[in-house]
Protein backbone atom coordinates (compact mmCIF):
# COMPACT_ATOMS: atom_id res chain seq x y z
CA UNK A 1 0.00 0.00 0.00
CA UNK A 2 2.84 2.51 1.07
CA UNK A 3 4.61 1.52 -2.65
CA UNK A 4 1.22 2.23 -4.26
CA UNK A 5 0.60 5.46 -2.27
CA UNK A 6 4.52 6.76 -3.00
CA UNK A 7 4.33 6.03 -6.95
CA UNK A 8 1.46 7.98 -6.84
CA UNK A 9 0.77 10.27 -10.27
CA UNK A 10 1.14 13.86 -9.80
CA UNK A 11 -1.54 15.79 -12.41
CA UNK A 12 -1.18 19.61 -12.66
CA UNK A 13 -4.60 21.23 -13.20
CA UNK A 14 -4.77 24.24 -15.05
CA UNK A 15 -7.76 26.36 -14.69
CA UNK A 16 -9.56 27.30 -18.05
CA UNK A 17 -9.27 30.94 -17.35
CA UNK A 18 -5.21 30.56 -17.21
CA UNK A 19 -5.26 28.28 -20.15
CA UNK A 20 -7.56 31.29 -21.60
CA UNK A 21 -5.54 34.06 -20.31
CA UNK A 22 -2.21 32.21 -21.29
CA UNK A 23 -3.35 32.21 -25.03
CA UNK A 24 -4.45 35.51 -25.14
CA UNK A 25 -1.04 36.45 -24.02
CA UNK A 26 0.68 34.43 -26.66
CA UNK A 27 -1.68 35.16 -29.59
CA UNK A 28 -0.93 39.73 -29.02
CA UNK A 29 3.11 38.99 -28.08
CA UNK A 30 4.53 40.47 -31.04
CA UNK A 31 7.55 42.22 -31.80
CA UNK A 32 7.79 45.90 -32.25
CA UNK A 33 8.11 47.10 -35.84
CA UNK A 34 12.17 47.74 -36.71
CA UNK A 35 12.75 51.72 -36.73
CA UNK A 36 15.23 51.16 -39.22
CA UNK A 37 12.58 48.98 -41.27
CA UNK A 38 10.07 52.41 -41.09
CA UNK A 39 13.40 54.54 -41.81
CA UNK A 40 13.92 52.39 -45.43
CA UNK A 41 10.11 52.77 -46.24
CA UNK A 42 9.67 56.03 -46.60
CA UNK A 43 13.10 56.78 -47.88
CA UNK A 44 11.70 54.25 -50.73
CA UNK A 45 8.83 55.65 -51.16
CA UNK A 46 10.52 58.93 -51.57
CA UNK A 47 12.85 58.06 -53.99
CA UNK A 48 10.15 56.00 -56.38
CA UNK A 49 7.91 59.68 -55.81
CA UNK A 50 11.00 62.10 -56.96
CA UNK A 51 11.64 59.59 -59.68
CA UNK A 52 8.24 59.14 -61.11
CA UNK A 53 8.20 63.05 -60.99
CA UNK A 54 11.10 63.53 -62.74
CA UNK A 55 11.39 60.70 -65.44
CA UNK A 56 9.50 62.62 -68.01
CA UNK A 57 9.72 66.29 -67.33
CA UNK A 58 8.16 67.19 -70.87
CA UNK A 59 5.82 64.51 -71.09
CA UNK A 60 2.42 65.75 -70.64
CA UNK A 61 3.49 69.53 -72.31
CA UNK A 62 2.51 70.23 -76.45
CA UNK A 63 4.87 68.84 -78.30
CA UNK A 64 5.28 69.37 -81.75
CA UNK A 65 8.04 68.29 -84.26
CA UNK A 66 9.42 70.42 -86.79
CA UNK A 67 11.67 70.34 -89.94
CA UNK A 68 15.50 70.79 -89.17
CA UNK A 69 14.71 73.53 -92.19
CA UNK A 70 13.59 75.62 -89.48
CA UNK A 71 16.87 75.35 -87.10
CA UNK A 72 17.23 79.31 -87.46
CA UNK A 73 14.01 80.08 -86.00
CA UNK A 74 16.11 78.97 -82.80
CA UNK A 75 16.73 81.99 -81.15
CA UNK A 76 20.20 81.36 -80.45
CA UNK A 77 22.90 83.07 -82.42
CA UNK A 78 26.05 81.80 -81.54
CA UNK A 79 26.27 78.80 -84.42
CA UNK A 80 25.06 80.85 -86.80
CA UNK A 81 27.05 84.03 -86.43
CA UNK A 82 29.75 85.18 -89.13
CA UNK A 83 31.81 87.67 -86.53
CA UNK A 84 35.21 85.86 -85.21
CA UNK A 85 33.97 85.29 -81.24
CA UNK A 86 36.51 85.43 -78.51
CA UNK A 87 35.65 84.84 -75.29
CA UNK A 88 38.10 85.13 -72.53
CA UNK A 89 37.96 81.58 -70.36
CA UNK A 90 38.59 79.63 -67.11
CA UNK A 91 38.23 75.91 -67.65
CA UNK A 92 38.81 73.57 -64.45
CA UNK A 93 39.40 69.78 -65.50
CA UNK A 94 40.02 67.50 -62.17
CA UNK A 95 43.06 69.19 -60.57
CA UNK A 96 44.41 71.43 -63.83
CA UNK A 97 43.10 74.38 -64.11
CA UNK A 98 43.43 76.43 -67.36
CA UNK A 99 43.20 80.48 -68.58
CA UNK A 100 43.35 81.41 -71.93
CA UNK A 101 41.23 83.15 -74.76
CA UNK A 102 38.60 80.86 -76.91
CA UNK A 103 38.40 82.03 -80.26
CA UNK A 104 35.44 80.69 -82.58
CA UNK A 105 35.41 81.50 -85.99
CA UNK A 106 32.64 79.76 -88.54
CA UNK A 107 34.80 78.89 -91.64
CA UNK A 108 31.28 77.52 -94.03
CA UNK A 109 28.23 76.12 -93.31
CA UNK A 110 28.46 73.97 -90.18
CA UNK A 111 31.96 74.12 -89.96
CA UNK A 112 34.06 75.84 -87.63
CA UNK A 113 37.43 77.16 -86.10
CA UNK A 114 38.34 76.35 -82.90
CA UNK A 115 41.58 77.64 -80.70
CA UNK A 116 42.46 78.35 -77.16
CA UNK A 117 45.39 80.31 -76.25
CA UNK A 118 47.31 82.15 -73.61
CA UNK A 119 46.80 85.43 -72.82
CA UNK A 120 50.44 85.88 -74.57
CA UNK A 121 49.24 83.66 -77.23
CA UNK A 122 50.58 80.43 -77.12
CA UNK A 123 48.40 77.47 -78.40
CA UNK A 124 46.60 75.43 -75.72
CA UNK A 125 44.48 73.96 -78.72
CA UNK A 126 43.25 74.23 -82.18
CA UNK A 127 40.24 72.15 -83.49
CA UNK A 128 38.30 72.18 -86.26
CA UNK A 129 34.84 71.31 -86.19
CA UNK A 130 33.76 69.78 -89.26
CA UNK A 131 29.73 68.90 -89.25
CA UNK A 132 30.11 67.54 -85.82
CA UNK A 133 33.51 65.85 -85.70
CA UNK A 134 36.37 67.22 -83.54
CA UNK A 135 39.43 67.13 -85.99
CA UNK A 136 42.70 68.44 -83.79
CA UNK A 137 45.28 70.77 -85.82
CA UNK A 138 47.33 70.67 -82.48
CA UNK A 139 46.97 70.15 -78.43
CA UNK A 140 49.24 70.40 -75.88
CA UNK A 141 50.49 67.02 -74.79
CA UNK A 142 48.19 66.53 -71.29
CA UNK A 143 45.00 67.37 -73.07
CA UNK A 144 46.17 65.46 -76.29
CA UNK A 145 43.85 62.04 -75.03
CA UNK A 146 41.04 60.76 -76.78
CA UNK A 147 38.89 60.97 -73.70
CA UNK A 148 39.22 64.45 -73.20
CA UNK A 149 39.21 65.25 -77.21
CA UNK A 150 35.53 63.18 -77.33
CA UNK A 151 34.45 65.35 -74.33
CA UNK A 152 35.28 68.84 -76.35
CA UNK A 153 33.54 67.63 -79.25
CA UNK A 154 30.52 66.87 -77.34
CA UNK A 155 30.54 70.58 -75.60
CA UNK A 156 31.04 72.44 -78.71
CA UNK A 157 29.05 70.17 -80.52
CA UNK A 158 26.19 71.41 -77.86
CA UNK A 159 27.31 74.65 -77.56
CA UNK A 160 27.24 75.02 -81.48
CA UNK A 161 24.65 72.79 -82.07
CA UNK A 162 26.31 70.45 -84.26
CA UNK A 163 24.56 67.46 -82.81
CA UNK A 164 23.33 64.90 -85.14
CA UNK A 165 19.39 63.95 -84.14
CA UNK A 166 16.28 61.79 -85.37
CA UNK A 167 13.86 64.39 -84.74
CA UNK A 168 13.44 67.99 -83.61
CA UNK A 169 10.59 69.16 -81.34
CA UNK A 170 9.39 72.33 -80.16
CA UNK A 171 7.47 71.80 -76.31
CA UNK A 172 5.39 75.05 -74.95
CA UNK A 173 6.01 75.00 -71.37
CA UNK A 174 3.81 77.63 -71.09
CA UNK A 175 3.66 76.92 -66.96
CA UNK A 176 7.34 77.98 -66.70
CA UNK A 177 8.00 80.95 -69.23
CA UNK A 178 9.67 78.61 -71.92
CA UNK A 179 10.08 76.79 -75.10
CA UNK A 180 12.18 73.57 -75.22
CA UNK A 181 13.77 73.43 -78.79
CA UNK A 182 14.51 69.45 -78.07
CA UNK A 183 16.62 67.19 -80.67
CA UNK A 184 16.45 63.77 -79.85
CA UNK A 185 19.09 60.80 -80.99
CA UNK A 186 18.53 57.45 -79.50
CA UNK A 187 18.33 57.91 -75.79
CA UNK A 188 20.18 61.76 -75.54
CA UNK A 189 18.39 64.75 -75.45
CA UNK A 190 19.58 68.13 -76.40
CA UNK A 191 17.54 70.75 -75.34
CA UNK A 192 17.37 74.49 -75.72
CA UNK A 193 15.25 76.64 -73.47
CA UNK A 194 14.15 80.10 -74.65
CA UNK A 195 12.66 82.44 -71.79
CA UNK A 196 9.44 83.40 -73.81
CA UNK A 197 9.88 86.90 -71.67
CA UNK A 198 13.32 87.85 -72.76
CA UNK A 199 13.45 85.69 -76.04
CA UNK A 200 16.49 84.08 -75.62
CA UNK A 201 18.52 80.92 -74.78
CA UNK A 202 19.28 81.04 -71.46
CA UNK A 203 19.61 76.80 -71.19
CA UNK A 204 21.06 74.43 -72.80
CA UNK A 205 21.58 70.99 -71.61
CA UNK A 206 22.11 67.29 -72.64
CA UNK A 207 20.24 64.00 -70.80
CA UNK A 208 20.25 60.89 -71.50
CA UNK A 209 17.58 58.53 -69.73
CA UNK A 210 16.20 62.04 -68.16
CA UNK A 211 20.02 62.40 -66.29
CA UNK A 212 21.09 65.57 -66.88
CA UNK A 213 24.85 64.91 -68.22
CA UNK A 214 25.64 68.72 -69.04
CA UNK A 215 24.13 71.73 -68.64
CA UNK A 216 24.99 75.22 -69.61
CA UNK A 217 23.80 78.57 -68.36
CA UNK A 218 23.66 81.58 -70.85
CA UNK A 219 23.13 85.11 -69.30
CA UNK A 220 23.97 89.20 -70.45
CA UNK A 221 23.13 88.94 -74.44
CA UNK A 222 24.56 91.48 -76.87
CA UNK A 223 22.82 91.71 -80.38
CA UNK A 224 21.37 87.65 -79.59
CA UNK A 225 25.16 86.64 -78.49
CA UNK A 226 25.63 85.41 -75.06
CA UNK A 227 28.19 87.75 -73.30
CA UNK A 228 28.39 85.05 -70.19
CA UNK A 229 28.17 80.87 -71.16
CA UNK A 230 28.85 78.58 -68.13
CA UNK A 231 29.09 74.92 -68.70
CA UNK A 232 29.11 71.98 -66.33
CA UNK A 233 29.45 68.61 -66.30
CA UNK A 234 27.60 66.47 -63.95
CA UNK A 235 29.58 63.16 -64.46
CA UNK A 236 32.95 64.21 -64.64
CA UNK A 237 35.02 67.00 -62.63
CA UNK A 238 34.63 69.75 -65.85
CA UNK A 239 33.45 73.09 -65.79
CA UNK A 240 34.06 76.01 -68.31
CA UNK A 241 33.59 79.82 -67.70
CA UNK A 242 33.81 82.61 -70.88
CA UNK A 243 33.07 85.91 -71.11
CA UNK A 244 32.96 88.04 -74.33
CA UNK A 245 35.73 90.23 -74.78
CA UNK A 246 35.15 90.51 -78.74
Amino acid sequence: MRNLISNKIHINIISPWRRGLRGSINSFQTNPPNPLLIKGGILLLAIVIFISSCSAPYKNLNKIEYSPDHIKNIPYALPFSEKTLIYKTDISFYKNDISGLLIIKKMDESIYRIALTTQFGLKIFDFELNHGILNVKYCVEYLNKQLIINTFQNDFNLLLMQNKSEAQYLIDNSIQNQKIWQFTSGKLNYNYIQNTDSEKIEIINLKKRNSEKISVGLQNYTDDIPRNITLEHHNIKLKMNLKLIQ
